[in-house]
């Protein structure tokens, strides 16, 4: 098949199942067969379509006459992409390309749609375009066109920061996320690692946060033998901070209570050391099965990993049984928009008020579980002070013997000095070029 006829399905898919950009990706790429060129080429024709998709509409409405078939806009939508921001791709191959798709799929007539759709829009380069959206007056419906962020969501971003650090948001989640790997410290150092990551072909240097961590510049480290020998994790340098924040001692034990994929798990598990014990939980069999398989190529042997809800734990455990616990909170991932774009399109605010239920239960339970003394990290991947801040506010009330760590920002990396606030920790996507993410760290009272 095509190439592109790969990525329009695969963007057909993601738009009409619910399906992430990246499993709908590598689910394509396990049934069609291409080459190394065309994967990156679908790749970057999907996430850019995703990425931009809004504004890519908002070129193509003025052309439309009548309804136009959501597949009919997705197809325009893909190939204008690759006509005013793919500089490789010749016009004329985008173009002819999405007609013989478009005939295929819906015949001569909406094969003559698309052809005169895209010639007509294709007159006007880019920069006229744009012009029409940087003339839209009100800030907010201006960000949402040019950026591809839902209304709502920009209305959000200003109310609860400010209009600048709105736009340098926006702006962060449209750039394509950089691979960063985890030094798995119970094998080798870092520096170690990298060398030998370069010996076999992948460019990286140094995190800048972590001391541990690996931005990879070039290369794929998954192909590698460091990869098979568990040497490193694939881990986002703001994922790295949970664990580093909950800092257990050697021979502690740990509740994880939303470990699933595992990445912080694997953390706290070099953390505790062989004398100590993680005790990993999700409500998903199959997510536990992973960890378990990653466990074992990483050579980690004191994780203990099931299937159970953070709100049955005490169907496993003694209440005030652990020394720390992590939690790890679903999320809506407002912090992972430039990994899952695809969120743009699908994210609606209500989704926000309902996870916010779902993880005062969930931070509510797994307190229990502290033992007076212990230190209990609350994160998440996304940017929304309700899901955050005010989540937090709203347990150390209803929790009196609970109390911020305030040694909780003496114990992390300086360079996140200036990106506390009340005692947590909200980086933003522009900060450091990682995830948004939030970390608060707490204290249960000895007495």
């Amino acid at each position: 098949m095509d190439v592109r006829q790969v990525a329009f399905q695969v963007l057909l898919n993601i738009k009409s199942d619910g399906a992430y950009s990246n499993n709908a990706l590598k689910q394509a790429f396990s049934e069609h067969e291409l080459s190394a060129k065309d994967k990156a080429l679908a790749t970057e024709i999907v996430y850019g379509t995703l990425t931009r998709y809004q504004l890519l509409i908002f070129f193509l409405q003025p052309y439309f006459r009548g309804r136009v078939k959501e597949w009919v806009q997705m197809l325009l939508a893909m190939t204008l992409y690759q006509v005013f921001y793919l500089e490789k791709i010749p016009d004329y191959a985008a173009i002819d390309a999405a007609v013989e798709i478009a005939k295929g799929r819906g015949g001569a007539f909406n094969s003559k749609i698309v052809n005169a759709i895209l010639r007509k829009v294709t007159k006007l380069p880019l920069d006229d375009h744009m012009d029409l959206v940087y003339e839209i007056g009100e800030i907010p419906e201006r960000f949402s066109t040019q950026f591809s962020h839902p209304l709502w969501l920009v209305r959000l971003w200003v109310a609860q920061f400010s209009e600048i650090q709105t736009l340098e948001m926006l702006q962060a989640n449209n750039e394509r996320a950089k691979m960063m790997l985890r030094t798995n410290t119970a094998l080798i150092n870092r520096d170690e690692l990298m060398v030998k990551l370069s010996q076999e072909g992948v460019t990286c240097t140094p995190g800048r946060i972590s001391e541990t961590a690996i931005l990879v510049t070039s290369g794929n480290p998954l192909g590698t033998a460091s990869f098979e020998d568990g040497l490193f994790y694939v881990q986002d340098e703001a994922s790295q901070l949970p664990a580093m924040a909950l800092a257990p001692a050697e021979g502690a034990r740990v509740l994880d209570v939303c470990a699933a994929p595992g990445g912080k798990t694997f953390h706290l598990a070099e953390m505790v050391g062989e004398m100590g014990v993680v005790y990993a939980h999700d409500i998903y069999a199959h997510k536990i099965a992973r960890i378990k398989e990653n466990a074992k190529r990483l050579r980690v042997v004191n994780v203990e990993a099931s299937v159970c809800s953070a709100l049955a734990l005490d169907s496993l455990y003694e209440l005030e049984s652990f020394d720390y616990v992590l939690v790890d909170a679903p999320c809506s991932g407002l912090g992972i928009l430039r990994r899952h774009p695809e969120a743009k399109l699908t994210k609606k605010p209500e989704d926000l008020d309902a996870i916010v239920e779902i993880q005062r239960d969930i931070l509510a339970s797994s307190a229990r579980f502290l033992k007076p003394g212990g230190r209990l990290v609350y994160s998440t991947c996304t940017v929304n002070k309700k899901e955050n801040e005010r989540q937090v506010e709203a347990f150390l009330r209803e929790f009196p013997d609970f109390e911020l760590d305030v040694d909780f920002e003496s114990r992390m990396p300086a360079i996140l000095k200036g990106h506390f606030e009340n005692g947590m920790l909200q980086l933003l996507p522009q900060d450091f070029a990682t995830d948004g993410f939030f970390v608060a760290a707490l204290t249960r009272s000895a007495t």
